[in-house]
């Protein structure tokens, strides 16, 4: 889809004022499957997705959107994006998550059917801006951002990025960084030094809304095998936390709960900056609280309403297994 296929998106919504356009940038695994149809489920219009390697290489991730899609009646199309970060190798997130990027109670995706590919994310990312999209909700490494920023500088400047990633005090790939800022500091500078108005939905924000095995009870309840196939990967990614013996952090679909509505955080305004050297702190998104002692440069979200967006991302996948039923 180029320019004018967005600027036709755009301009029908345009009558509609209520609807609500976005782009998603993904690496695409479970828990960004669940933000996408969180979105979907409550009425946002998501004009395209962008893949960008992270939690699996590339050729995965793209192969995982497209079986997300025919399962679940996705029509959105699908760009394949960077497919390595902007310094350095690719870490995946295979150590926790598995090849596939999808651990899971039993079933797996299917493998996709044939569709066409947007092989050029940045640029369809870019036309989309020119169009007059403005917000995109970020999943993984902020790679594809970053590449924005550096060719189509003018474009970049002033979007809005709602982006899971980044931490302020514990990490989760290293101490102290988060996977998605470790996979890609750099990419997190630029974004930054581009005049990108960023959201960090990290870590700390994250980890206040945690599901558990007794979250599946509904969802189990639904017949058919797209269900069972969502409640299955479901399973999976909550025995990531010692095999469902604790709470797990629900992360992507929080981050998408601040799209659909602002007031399930509260934002602060910060500086921030990512370390992209040191032996034990590549990654880390240092941030500085102090208002007197800095110029902010972007929002970090803090205090989720908890209790409110667990309730509507179960809703969103409920209404996703009964309808691929």
């Amino acid at each position: 889809m180029r320019q004018g296929a967005y600027r036709l998106a755009l301009f029908a919504a345009a009558k509609d004022p209520a609807m609500q356009h976005i782009w998603i940038d993904t690496d695409m695994g479970f828990d960004d499957l669940a933000a996408i149809g969180l979105c979907l489920a409550e009425g946002v219009q998501v004009d395209a997705l962008s893949i960008v390697a992270g939690n699996v290489e590339l050729d995965r991730g793209v192969a995982n959107a497209c079986a997300s899609a025919d399962v679940y009646g996705w029509t959105m199309p699908i760009h394949a994006g960077a497919d390595a970060p902007l310094k350095g190798p690719l870490h995946t997130a295979s150590y926790v998550l598995g090849d596939d990027g999808m651990p899971t109670a039993g079933r797996r995706l299917p493998a996709p059917k044939t569709r066409d590919i947007g092989t050029d994310a940045i640029a369809a990312l870019a036309d989309w801006i020119a169009a007059g999209g403005r917000e995109v909700l970020a999943l993984g490494p902020l790679t594809n951002i970053a590449h924005l920023v550096q060719r189509y500088p003018d474009l970049a400047r002033g979007l809005r990025v709602i982006w899971m990633g980044g931490a302020f005090a514990r990490g989760n790939h290293s101490a102290v960084a988060e996977f998605n800022a470790a996979v890609d500091p750099e990419a997190i500078n630029v974004t930054l030094q581009g005049g990108v108005d960023l959201v960090m939905v990290g870590l700390e924000c994250c980890r206040e809304v945690c599901v558990t095995l007794d979250d599946l009870t509904d969802l189990r309840a639904i017949p058919g095998e797209a269900a069972q196939l969502l409640a299955d990967i479901y399973e999976g990614y909550i025995r990531i936390a010692a095999n469902g013996t604790r709470p797990m952090a629900l992360y992507d679909p929080v981050a998408a709960a601040l799209i659909l509505d602002p007031t399930l955080c509260d934002l602060q305004h910060v500086q921030m900056h990512a370390e992209e050297d040191g032996t034990h702190t590549r990654g880390m998104t240092v941030i500085e609280w102090r208002a007197h002692k800095s110029t902010p440069n972007m929002h970090v979200a803090v205090n989720p309403r908890a209790d409110q967006i667990r309730a509507r991302f179960h809703a969103a996948l409920i209404a996703m297994a009964k309808g691929a039923a």
